[in-house]
């Protein structure tokens, strides 16, 4: 059993030869490498796993139909059972999910209820606008995600990562993206994440 659940975004097992690797263990949150390791924290891995060429990941229309079918598996009742009974085995006191990884967890809660464990949720850069749970929410955003900009433009509603979500059980968080190359994952790479994380087991 793990303290801490981490729930992956978009196209994390989206590889292409020599350009894009596997992210290991942590799934794309290398701020959590060492406590992944101690399994103090655990991934729970639902993303497609797909390998392509360099102009496939660079063709954007690629890029939206895969995260179509992302979306699709986010939502698939198949998805929900798999997360329930890894939930229900690891018994974690945190779950935190960062981008499309929040859409899921989401989309979870309105057929499961979270087991008593579970103490509260960090949303890092969430690709999603509503939090339908009672438990303590932490959303961190920041306004300047480029990947959140665009799919609030694709969706054509505001992502929750970008702005506060100003609602009764959630706590605003703003937390600035700065660290390169991918200013999307930056907070799930920043050592200060696990900080804020530390402070509420």
């Amino acid at each position: 059993m793990s303290k801490i659940v981490l729930i992956h975004g978009y196209a994390v097992d989206l590889t292409t030869p020599f350009f894009r690797s596997p992210f290991g263990p942590s799934a794309s949150f290398s701020a959590f490498d060492e406590i992944v390791t101690s399994k103090e924290a655990v991934v729970f891995p639902w993303g497609i796993e797909r390998q392509v060429n360099l102009f496939q990941i660079l063709n954007p229309f690629f890029l939206i139909n895969h995260y179509e079918d992302e979306k699709f598996l986010a939502q698939a009742r198949e998805t929900h059972e798999r997360l329930r009974e890894f939930l229900e085995h690891e018994q974690p006191e945190i779950i935190i999910c960062h981008s499309l990884g929040c859409f899921l967890l989401n989309n979870y809660l309105k057929n499961f209820t979270l087991l008593k464990s579970v103490r509260a949720i960090v949303v890092s850069q969430s690709d999603d606008t509503v939090f339908p749970t009672s438990i303590s929410v932490h959303n961190l955003y920041c306004p300047w995600d480029p990947t959140l900009i665009v799919s609030s433009i694709y969706n054509k509603k505001w992502r929750a990562g970008l702005r506060p979500a100003r609602q009764n059980n959630v706590r605003d968080i703003f937390f600035p993206l700065y660290l390169p190359i991918n200013l999307h994952t930056s907070a799930i790479r920043d050592k200060k994440l696990i900080k804020l994380v530390n402070n509420l087991l």
